[in-house]
C-alpha cells in the first residue's frame, strides 16, 4: 500500500478512502479511490485529502478527471496539523482508565466513549475530575487494543437525564506506533459510518 489519503468534502465528511499512485511530491496527484467510490469523489469537484502518515499532508484540491477507480487531483490549498487533529468520530464503546496523576482514586475504573479524535477522546465516568488529571485507558477499537495516556482539558454539557460526567481529553505522550494505529482506527471508523 502506498500513501493513504482519507478523503472529505468541504464540510468535512468523510467521502472515501484514497491510496497515492503516483510520486510523492508529484502533481498533480494520481490517486486510486477505493471500495467504487470514485464517482462520488469525481461529483464533489473540490475535496480534502487528509494523509494518513505523519509526514502525509493535508490539502484541499480540484478534481480534474477520473477513469475507473482513479482520480486526478490538483492540490490548491495546503492544510495544518489541525485538520487531522480535529477530524473526530462518534464511537461509543465501555472500556476502563486507571490513574496516572491527580484525581485521589485508585485501581481501574469504567468509562464510556462518545466520540474520538486522532488527538484526543471524549468519555462519560461517574468519577468526578479535574482539568489537568492524567489517567490512562484502554482503547479497544484500535487493530489491538491500546493503552494511551490522557489529560482531560474541561468538562462538557451532559445530555439531559445522564448523570454521568462528560470530559474532554488529549492524548499525551503517545509514541509513532500509537499515534498511527488511532489515526488508522479514526479513519476506519469515519468510512464505516458513511455506508
Amino acid at each position: 500500500m502506498g500513501q493513504r489519503y482519507l478523503v472529505l468534502d468541504t464540510e468535512h465528511n468523510p467521502i472515501a478512502q484514497a491510496d497515492l499512485i503516483s510520486k510523492r511530491g508529484e502533481e498533480p496527484l494520481h490517486l486510486e479511490v477505493l471500495a467504487n467510490k470514485a464517482d462520488r469523489v469525481e461529483a464533489l469537484g473540490h475535496i480534502c485529502l487528509i494523509g494518513m502518515g505523519d509526514d502525509d499532508p493535508a490539502m484541499m484540491g480540484d478534481v480534474l478527471r477520473s477513469r475507473g477507480d482513479r482520480i486526478v487531483v490538483q492540490p490548491t490549498q495546503r492544510l495544518g496539523p489541525e485538520a487531522r487533529q480535529n477530524l473526530r468520530v462518534p464511537v461509543v464503546f465501555d472500556s476502563v482508565m486507571y490513574p496516572v496523576k491527580g484525581g485521589g482514586w485508585k485501581g481501574q475504573r469504567k468509562f464510556t466513549g462518545m466520540d474520538l479524535s486522532c488527538g484526543g477522546i471524549a468519555f462519560y465516568t461517574d468519577l468526578t475530575l479535574e482539568s489537568s488529571d492524567v489517567v490512562e485507558m484502554v482503547l479497544p477499537m484500535t487493530d489491538s487494543p491500546l493503552i494511551v495516556k490522557t489529560q482531560v482539558l474541561r468538562t462538557l454539557p451532559q445530555k439531559e437525564g445522564d448523570t454521568r460526567n462528560l470530559y474532554a481529553a488529549k492524548f499525551v505522550d503517545l509514541v509513532e506506533d500509537e499515534d498511527f494505529a488511532i489515526r488508522k482506527s479514526v479513519f476506519s471508523i469515519q468510512i464505516d459510518n458513511q455506508r
